[in-house]
């Protein structure tokens, strides 16, 4: 979901030097002198280079970044846009769900809207792209990445997400871009591959290991399958499916990975034979 916001104003190389000593220091970032991380609940949006104004990376007010960008650790956290009066310039939130820090170095006018008429929180998350954006077929691939990741449906849903004002370091983490030129959008932290049509014969040993990778610092996944043929049973550490199947059939199998927080899976049909 694109979300038009100003130029960016300050940008200037004096600005960006500052910022970046000011954090060497321990002064940008944190928030008020001795604040402490507190959740509020947020309309979490995205924009990029083609629906920002004028389209490109610039942002209003530069904090560690001469232009929209950011890994999503705590050193080096992404972007965001919102109303000053919500969060002062250079402060920094954690968005659990997308596993990564972001820094308010822009500004946003439907977060200045929906704050000044409701005083709700609304945050613009920044995607990425290219120069390429403008045109298809990455203008709509990013502007789809950007709804995939949109959370919750307004500024006034109760769904809308917990998130970390002033929040502490060491929090999990992914580092993986949200979206890669020209075609790419993060799966999320944990991606499973689809093992495809499955065959076997009865009586007959088979072995098929699930692949599936996390994508945040320090998880470990589990595996857990739903439907899997009679005889066969999956490694809940390993992901190993291995058995000796019993009776023929056809069987729709769900196989699931999951870290803490975060799982994906993959459905697929596997087909065993008399003979």
């Amino acid at each position: 979901m694109g979300v038009r916001r100003t130029p960016g104003r300050w940008a200037s190389a004096g600005i960006v030097a500052l910022a970046v000593s000011a954090v060497a220091i321990g002064l940008v970032g944190t928030g008020p002198a001795g604040a402490q991380a507190t959740d509020v609940h947020a309309f979490m949006t995205l924009y990029g280079w083609v629906d920002n104004s004028p389209p490109g990376p610039v942002i209003a007010h530069p904090c560690l970044h001469a232009t929209a960008g950011g890994t999503g650790t705590y050193a080096d956290p992404v972007t965001f846009a919102t109303d000053v009066s919500e969060l002062g310039w250079c402060q920094v939130i954690y968005v659990p769900y997308m596993h990564r820090y972001f820094i308010h170095e822009d500004e946003c006018s439907e977060c200045d809207r929906d704050w000044n008429n409701l005083h709700l929180y609304r945050f613009d998350m920044w995607a990425g792209g290219d120069a390429a954006s403008r045109h298809k077929p990455e203008r709509r691939a990013l502007l789809r990445c950007e709804s995939t990741w949109t959370n919750a449906n307004s500024v006034t849903d109760p769904n809308n997400p917990s998130i970390v004002v002033d929040p502490p370091p060491g929090l999990p983490v992914t580092t993986a871009p949200i979206f890669s030129p020209t075609t790419g959008c993060w799966s999320g932290p944990v991606a499973e591959a689809d093992p495809g049509k499955q065959t076997g014969v009865v009586l007959s040993r088979v072995v098929l290991q699930i692949h599936a990778i996390d994508s945040t610092a320090g998880q470990t996944l589990s595996y857990r399958a739903i439907g899997l043929p009679p005889g066969l049973s999956i490694d809940a550490t390993s992901g190993l499916v291995s058995g000796v199947p019993t009776t023929r059939g056809r069987h729709k199998v769900t196989v699931t990975a999951a870290d803490a927080t975060n799982s994906a899976s993959a459905t697929f049909v596997w087909v065993i034979k008399r003979h």
